[in-house]
This record gives structure tokens, C-alpha cells and sequence, in this order.
């Protein structure tokens, strides 16, 4: 009889949070483009996080209640990593094939967007001139500035696991298991 196979804790929790932040990305997506790009697109970040720490309680668990740093920190980035490289996609997919008149729409939205922050935060007018003229014509959801997004989102990303992981993760003696 063949051995069930698992899925590797940080798969599974990859997948669910991946799943969190695509219906948050279509919650939003419905909600127009205005919504899509604003500040409540923000909350699927949540996902990853939240699933990242429950991920690597299970790996804790899974092991047998002990869990190491370096352990902890592939558990909680292998959740992070894999739940915004799908998201990413899905998104990509969603204003290149799905409906590309709405990644149509999206650039204009972006530079009004920035626009405004920037006048928000008394950033000088020629800078702001300047900023919006580089930015006009380019697309901000093209797959060469997504892939830039998700690589900056990793970068963010691991400082937030390292943190996780330390929260969460045992310091191992060598031979003796956890230090007290």
C-alpha cells in the first residue's frame, strides 16, 4: 500500500493565504478602480502574515512541539513567498486577459493617484511634474513592473518572517534540543 503523501506546511499555507488575498483582489476589483488601487487592497496583506505565523505553528507542532529558528523562517517566508508570487499572477492575469479594458483603465487611475499623494505629502510641484512625466505612457501593471513589485514585496517580506520566526521559533543546543 503506497504512503499518503503530505503537502509541505508552507504549501498549504501558501495556498490559503494565496486564496485570502485573490478574494481580496476581487472584492476590490468589483468595487471599480478606485477601490483596486486604494487603501483597502492593503488588507490582503494580512493574509500572508496571519498564515505565515499559524504555518509555522503547525510546522512547530508537526515537529513535535520543537522548532527552530532556521526552521520557523522557511515555514513563515515559504508562506509569504508563495502567497504573493500567486497573487502577483492572478493579478497580472486579471488586467492582461481577463479584462484587459480594466487594466486599461488602471494607469490613468495611478498617476492621479500619486498626483495626490504626493500633493498630501508637500512634495514640490516641479518634482511631482517631473515624477508624473517619466510615469506617463508606462503601464504600472505590465509584467516587467509586477515582477519589480513582487521582488520589493519580498524584500519586505523577509524582515517580517525573520521577526515571525524569532516570535515563534526555538533556540536549538546542539544535541540538546531547546535552550531553556
Amino acid at each position: 500500500m503506497a504512503a499518503t503523501k503530505k503537502i509541505p506546511v508552507p504549501v498549504l499555507y501558501g495556498a490559503i493565504a494565496a486564496l485570502g488575498m485573490i478574494l481580496v483582489t476581487l472584492a476590490t476589483y468589483y468595487g471599480g478602480v478606485d477601490m483596486f488601487i486604494g487603501n483597502v487592497a492593503y488588507l490582503m496583506y494580512l493574509f500572508p502574515i496571519a498564515l505565515a505565523v499559524v504555518g509555522a505553528l503547525v510546522q512547530k507542532k508537526v515537529n513535535g512541539g520543537i522548532l527552530g529558528f532556521q526552521d520557523a523562517l522557511k515555514a513563515c517566508f515559504g508562506v509569504i513567498v508563495l502567497a504573493l508570487a500567486v497573487q502577483t499572477l492572478f493579478t497580472w492575469i486579471l488586467v492582461r486577459f481577463i479584462d484587459p479594458r480594466f487594466g486599461q483603465a488602471l494607469p490613468a487611475a495611478v498617476l492621479a493617484k500619486t498626483e495626490a499623494t504626493f500633493r498630501r505629502f508637500g512634495v514640490p510641484e516641479d518634482e511631482i511634474s517631473k515624477t508624473l512625466a517619466e510615469e506617463k505612457g508606462k503601464d504600472p501593471f505590465s509584467l516587467g513592473r509586477m515582477l519589480t513589485g513582487l521582488a520589493r514585496n519580498y524584500i519586505v517580506g523577509f524582515p517580517v518572517a525573520v521577526l515571525l520566526a524569532a516570535i515563534i521559533g526555538q533556540r536549538l543546543v546542539a544535541g540538546r534540543g531547546p535552550k531553556a
